[in-house]
């Protein structure tokens, strides 16, 4: 939502330009059900019992979320989001999510890469990755990096709809936080390492809330955006 206000209303030059420059379509929740279901689970049932599937709070047709229904497109979450890519020929298609400290771009992976992917496309997930990380290195943010355990093969997942389609996929990870709560977290000692694809690693401890999560996925598109410019 702030993105979209920020947009919208921001008359510094920085947003101006992209503004001016893009246009953007966003998409606030494809899985708002599971989001009341979550809030409920919070806060009511998991003090009674912990014994809710995967289907109880993500639904009972794909059993994760649609990010798994990009080849199968039974979902009309998933064919809503295809159709305003295909009908709008939008460009590049961001996939938000919510897991690993701090940002996570995995769109990178750690092969192996789908044989129908373009070779420009994969080299431009590298060089793309690269930027963002660097970038929002020296806007002083810990805890972004690229590389990982994401197959980048299964043509299910919802950022294959733009991979397959012409377009630019970019698929993201910020930490989980089910809640607006400011909460005090604590990683462990593999999460915080230092290694060769994470060189600013996140904070062993730190307080989270979701204005941290909405700074580094808002720095991010930002930063991404002004690459087209």
């Amino acid at each position: 939502m702030e993105l979209a206000y920020r947009l919208a209303v921001d008359e510094s030059p920085y947003i101006k330009d992209i503004r001016d420059g893009v246009i953007t379509l966003i998409t606030p929740g494809c899985r708002s059900r599971r989001c009341d279901r979550v809030v409920t689970f919070t806060n009511g049932i998991s003090r009674i019992q912990k014994t809710l599937s995967a289907a109880d709070l993500l639904g009972k047709y794909v059993a994760h979320d649609n990010n798994r229904d990009a080849m199968g497109m039974t979902l009309k979450l998933t064919q809503n989001v295809l159709n305003t890519y295909v009908d709008w020929k939008a460009q590049v298609l961001h996939d938000l999510h919510e897991s690993v400290p701090y940002l996570y771009d995995n769109t990178v992976g750690d092969g192996p890469y789908n044989a129908w992917i373009d070779p420009i496309l994969a080299d431009e997930w590298n060089m793309i990755a690269s930027r963002n990380v660097a970038d929002m290195t020296k806007f002083g943010m810990p805890g972004v990096f690229t590389h990982g355990d994401f197959d980048t093969w299964s043509p299910g997942y919802l950022m294959f709809l733009a991979a397959l389609h012409n377009g630019i996929s970019r698929l993201y990870e910020t930490f989980r936080q089910r809640n607006a709560d400011t909460r005090e977290r604590t990683l462990e000692p593999e999460e915080y390492a230092r290694t060769w694809f994470k060189q600013n690693p996140p904070l062993p401890k730190t307080l989270w809330s979701q204005r941290d999560n909405n700074n580094y996925e808002r720095n991010r598109i930002a930063d991404f955006a002004a690459l087209f410019q």
